[in-house]
């Protein structure tokens, strides 16, 4: 019998600041040590959301969308917290766009080998057990897709 050992190097993690991805985030750098790999976290900032909010906010999508980058950074931050305690290397970074094209950009980009996911983000369910976004990366994703409960 012979068997083959799995090894991801990359691994990006999309952050949306909700329990799931925090909890997917934690998931792929506890993997990362484990491996010896490295983890890029992305935050997506959703330019469609930025430009509803402004329809019924007094601010421009300008600075809608300033305040969302500032809260990604954020979500960023902690992880990279989490990645300094375990001595994982961690890239983040805070993009504009539609979500799941801007992952699966990313992972070409990147050289992803493993996308790790929590199920529902901060969009709430729009399915029963998998959000929208994740749905459509695992549809669209040459790489393996991780889903964490």
């Amino acid at each position: 019998m012979m068997t083959s050992e799995v090894h991801f190097r990359r691994l990006l993690v999309p952050v949306d600041g909700s329990d799931s991805s925090l909890k997917a985030a934690r998931y792929a750098l506890r993997l990362a040590h484990r491996e010896g790999s490295t983890v890029v976290a992305v935050h997506v900032v959703d330019e469609e959301n930025a430009a509803d909010l402004s329809l019924y906010a007094d601010s421009p999508e300008e600075e809608i969308l300033a305040r969302m980058e500032i809260s990604g950074q954020g979500y960023l931050d902690t992880v990279r917290d989490w990645a300094r305690a375990q001595g994982v290397p961690l890239s983040c970074e805070v993009r504009i766009g539609v979500p799941h094209r801007v992952l699966l950009e990313l992972a070409a980009e990147t050289g992803a080998d493993l996308i790790v996911m929590g199920t529902v983000g901060r969009r709430g369910p729009r399915r029963v057990l998998v959000g929208s976004v994740t749905e459509r990366v695992i549809a669209h994703s040459p790489v393996p897709v991780l889903v964490v409960k």
